[in-house]
């Protein structure tokens, strides 16, 4: 029992420098119930002295840790169990005595599910140590007892009231190696915690490194050129300098198309009273109409002579209409070069008047030329984005 006793003391002589350290963790008073009587007959086998065995008891206890981490804790735990050692048939009833020393780790399941703000703290008991029993007289003289080394397991919970002070409960089994027997033991405790608990290291993140936005490179391949946007790159463009909107082929030239172009002109000339001859006014607009009859080849001309109701007879002014017709188809032919089969010539004399021939300015309106000119051709030009090809 003194060596026991000494070993403590040793203990607490070595860790209260600690003290002053966070993290040490110090149980004054663990209260419990021993529970023994399960292993009666190998302890009645072991002390002999007439099948003396230990009762169920009281168990006292303190404690003086260091946490290894956050939720994980060393402890050296010292107690007692004072109760009676008897024998089956009730005959001897003697005082005994059970101490226990241990070192045991307290294993906080957060180390395996991660560190939180909950105030219960639940945890896992593994250690060993050793268990003394000695049995006395009446007078106090030592009968018999045992000495053996002793392994807990056991599970139990701390619940935090403030980060110096937690209520502890537990349940444990303790085994004894040499002499192959359980005990039980359920306890409670109130821990203090010197300087606070350690803290969650927290993993501080790796520096990173500042971003750096760099713009795209763009690698201009000179094959890959289009310098007139047709595209075609340039290395095959057989036509380069396409101008824009043009439909372009493989090869980058224009597209060819044929298209229908069709003419539909008129011509209006208008003439003196009982005159055929061409004012100057109206050879521009005659010029107009040999310049397009040019372009369309296939094109002609019919011209309409007319009179006003002014002559001396209708057969007069038949003549006269029919004579402002030719005029304007000579000049078409000898002036511009128009071909004579091209253009026909008709004279309405006054038949078919547009104004009233009984006012001056209706004579005047009727006294005309009228020409219409028709034609068409087939042009091939560059076919556009735009157009719509038949």
């Amino acid at each position: 029992m003194k060596l026991n006793k000494i070993a403590l003391a040793l203990f607490a002589i070595t860790a209260a420098p600690l003290a002053a350290n966070a993290g040490v963790t110090i149980s004054p008073l663990l209260l419990g119930y021993h529970y023994s009587e399960g292993a009666s007959d190998e302890q009645a086998e072991t002390m002999g002295a007439g099948g003396l065995y230990k009762e169920n008891g009281l168990y006292t206890g303190a404690a003086l840790g260091v946490e290894l981490t956050p939720s994980t804790q060393f402890q050296v735990e010292y107690g007692v169990s004072n109760t009676d050692a008897v024998n089956d048939a009730g005959t001897i009833s003697l005082d005994a005595e059970q101490e226990m020393i241990s070192g045991n780790f307290l294993i906080g399941t957060e180390e395996f599910t991660g560190y939180t703000d909950n105030a219960f703290k639940p945890y896992v008991l593994v250690g060993a140590g050793q268990s003394k029993i000695e049995v006395e007289d009446a007078a106090g003289n030592f009968v018999t007892g045992s000495k053996d080394t002793i392994g807990n397991l056991g599970l139990g919970a701390m619940y935090r009231i403030n980060d110096a002070l937690s209520l502890r409960g537990e349940a444990r089994a303790i085994h004894n190696f040499d002499e192959s027997w359980w005990e039980g033991m359920a306890l409670a405790g109130l821990e203090v915690v010197l300087g606070g608990h350690l803290a969650p290291t927290v993993a501080v993140p790796p520096m990173q490194e500042p971003l750096v936005v760099t713009a795209p490179v763009v690698v201009v391949v000179e094959s890959d050129l289009d310098s007139d946007g047709d595209g075609v790159p340039d290395s095959i463009d057989a036509c380069p300098g396409t101008p824009m909107n043009v439909v372009v082929d493989e090869r980058g030239c224009p597209v060819q198309v044929d298209i229908e172009d069709t003419l539909k002109m008129e011509l209006r000339v208008f003439f003196d009273n009982d005159k055929s001859t061409i004012k100057n006014q109206y050879k521009p607009e005659i010029a107009k109409v040999a310049e397009k009859m040019r372009e369309y080849p296939n094109s002609v001309a019919s011209i309409e002579g007319h009179a006003s109701k002014t002559g001396p007879s209708a057969a007069y002014n038949q003549r006269l209409s029919e004579a402002r017709a030719v005029a304007v188809k000579s000049m078409l032919t000898n002036e511009f070069g128009i071909a004579p089969n091209r253009l026909s010539t008709v004279g309405y004399g006054y038949d078919r008047p547009i104004a009233d021939n009984n006012t001056e300015e209706g004579r005047a309106m009727n006294r005309r030329v009228f020409a219409i000119i028709t034609g068409d051709k087939t042009m091939t030009v560059e076919q556009t984005k735009d157009m719509v090809v038949q």
